[in-house]
Parts: C-alpha cells; sequence; structure tokens
C-alpha cells in the first residue's frame, strides 16, 4: 500500500476583478471625456488599474489581448 504524503497548503485568496478581463480591452473602460479629446474616430483612451492608455476600437470586445494595455509606454493624465 503506497504512503501518501499530507502537503500543507495555503489556500488561495479570490478577488473580484475589477475589469472583465485582465488583459483585454472593453467597452466599460472607456474615459468618455479624454476620448473626446483625442479627436480620433479610431483611438480611444481607457483606463485600468494601472492608468490610462491609448488603443484603437477595433481592439474593444475582440477577446484577444490587447498590447497596448501591457505596452509600457502608459500615459501620465493628472
Amino acid at each position: 500500500m503506497a504512503r501518501t504524503r499530507r502537503q500543507n497548503r495555503i489556500p488561495t485568496k479570490h478577488e473580484n476583478y475589477k475589469h472583465k478581463s485582465r488583459y483585454g480591452s472593453h467597452t466599460d473602460m472607456i474615459d468618455e471625456e479624454k476620448t473626446s479629446e483625442l479627436n480620433d474616430e479610431k483611438l480611444v483612451v481607457l483606463s485600468d488599474e494601472y492608468g490610462y492608455y491609448i488603443t484603437e476600437r477595433t481592439r474593444l470586445e475582440s477577446g484577444l489581448a490587447d498590447p497596448k494595455r501591457y505596452d509600457s509606454g502608459r500615459l501620465k493624465i493628472t
């Protein structure tokens, strides 16, 4: 009979995430005021937990990761 080893496991803390996904861009993240300042119909300003970034409207709700969201070139908006 095989002996089983008891493992001490630390339970993970499950937190509710504010946005639909961690890597995709979604319509609920749009900052309408800052987007209107761009004067460009193809671009939108989005905000997440790390700040603001600009991406194309075609990236919204695409189901794919948005490279602009994890890009290091974030906007410095105050």
